[in-house]
């Protein structure tokens, strides 16, 4: 009789440490974005913002506010990159939110330049506009001295 509850203690002592491996993994996962929000805050609310802008210019877009449909596109990429540009310069206003700032301008340098592209169709112009944009923000950003 000693013999059957050996077994079945340890079985027993497995599932509960089987079970409480399951359930810290399911801890971390929920963790995660709260993890990713506390580590960037301000990445993750521009990275909403953009989500939310997308939604009401894709609203506006089939309500027709706009004549064609590049003219929406345009101003969804606009506004992207002014979300991107804002959270560049929150960055170097905000001393506990500095980061690296040369990619976030070339992002913004970018979105804007496509929004211009796609609302004046003259990619011949805007094109390497952006692209001359682009380098002037990693020269500065390598040429200005670091803090």
């Amino acid at each position: 009789m000693v013999t059957e509850q050996g077994p079945k203690h340890h079985d027993e002592k497995q599932d509960e440490k089987q079970g409480e491996k399951e359930r810290e993994k399911r801890e971390e996962k929920g963790r995660g974005l709260d993890e990713k929000y506390r580590r960037n805050p301000l990445g993750f609310v521009s990275f909403a913002l953009i989500i939310i802008w997308l939604g009401v210019t894709l609203l506006l877009q089939n309500l027709d506010v706009f004549s064609e449909t590049d003219k929406g596109w345009a101003v969804f990429v606009w506004g992207g990159g002014a979300i991107i540009l804002v959270e560049a310069l929150v960055r170097l206003a905000v001393p506990r939110f500095r980061r690296p700032l040369v990619g976030a301008f070339v992002w913004g340098a970018i979105w804007l330049g496509v929004g211009f592209g796609l609302w004046y169709h003259e990619w011949e112009i805007i094109g390497p506009a952006v692209i001359i944009a682009i380098g002037v923000a990693i020269l500065v950003g390598r040429l200005v001295p670091k803090r």
